[in-house]
């Protein structure tokens, strides 16, 4: 809209250029004319150009005006909610910074650990195989030891 104004302001004002250097033409080519009337004439150029400068400067101001009193208040507004979640942001990536920092420390931490765990749960594999052997072998000893005995027992039995 201020553009469309802008443009129907610019397009009277290069009109008025153009009746301007209309009448200026008109001035060179009537050289006949006494200097009394040329003064007369530029005077009242003058006089014209005079008055499109301050219709102008009217125009401008109550645009400007206009415009501000449009939308001043909508930018006061905007620019507050602007600075509130401006703020926001600036402290979650400051959180984001620090939480970023921690998980650098604690990568370290956390392979160690699972490291430890790892080494503790193989550790804890390979005694509990070493001891069911060894508790196997103790059977089977003590197994072949009794079942000699029975059969003895049993020879015995039968030699009775």
């Amino acid at each position: 809209m201020f553009r469309f104004f802008f443009l129907h302001l610019l397009n009277f004002l290069i009109l008025k250029i153009i009746n301007i250097v209309s009448s200026i033409k008109i001035i060179t080519q009537k050289i006949i004319m006494s200097e009394e009337e040329i003064r007369d004439q530029i005077n009242k150029i003058a006089v014209e150009i005079e008055k499109i400068e301050q219709t102008t400067k009217q125009k401008v101001n109550y645009v400007r005006n206009r415009l501000n009193e449009e939308f001043d208040p909508k930018i006061s507004e905007i620019e507050s909610k602007l600075q509130k979640e401006q703020a926001l942001f600036d402290e979650i990536l400051k959180n984001i910074d620090e939480l970023v920092a921690n998980k650098k420390k604690m990568i370290p931490v956390i392979k160690n650990l699972e490291q430890q765990y790892n080494n503790l749960k193989k550790e804890k594999e390979k005694s509990l195989n070493e001891q069911i052997k060894a508790i196997e072998r103790e059977k089977k000893t003590k197994t072949k030891t009794v079942d000699r005995d029975i059969k003895l027992l049993e020879k015995e039995l039968k030699g009775l």
